[in-house]
């Protein structure tokens, strides 16, 4: 029974590094126009990374999904206000990773409870990708994981 236990040990510990990854990418059509983002959810630490990996590859990132309030007259005695949005595209975020020294990795990275990034076309209404993920980010020796590589080359690959 022990020799059952010692070799089924290493199989359990291997579950617990198994990807969680999910990529589903909802529109196959190339966006055109400017690479223009802005980024929605919390303002984790870890948020930045993904921001500077996209801003490295020429995106323009927009703190704030809406800016700037609109007043339109529709007719004689109906005037709509409503919220205009700095960007067409909104990179909604959502995750948890442990920002402390205990948690964090020694190389700087992050190990993610999970991370959900879904890029959304706020003309269209749609999801044009959803990623979800768990475990480590780059920076994390030995078990470095590539999560803001993964959101950032999403984003490029959307674009033409």
């Amino acid at each position: 029974m022990k020799g059952v236990f010692f070799l089924l040990l290493p199989v359990f510990l291997l579950q617990g590094c198994v990807s969680t990854k999910t990529i589903n990418v909802m529109s196959e059509e190339k966006l055109t126009g400017p690479k223009v983002i802005a980024m929605s959810g919390s303002r984790s630490a870890w948020v930045y990374e993904i921001e500077k990996r996209l801003k490295s590859s020429g995106f323009q990132i927009k703190r704030m999904v809406s800016q700037n309030s609109s007043v339109e007259k529709v007719s004689d005695t109906k005037t709509d206000i409503y919220k205009e949005a700095s960007s067409q595209y909104v990179l909604l975020i959502d995750g948890y990773a442990p920002n402390n020294s205990m948690e964090r990795c020694f190389g700087g990275g992050y190990r993610f409870d999970y991370i959900n990034a879904e890029l959304i076309d706020l003309e269209k209404n749609e999801t044009i990708f959803h990623y979800s993920n768990s475990g480590y980010s780059e920076n994390c020796p030995p078990m470095s994981g590539t999560i803001f590589g993964d959101i950032a080359n999403l984003a490029e690959s959307a674009w033409q």
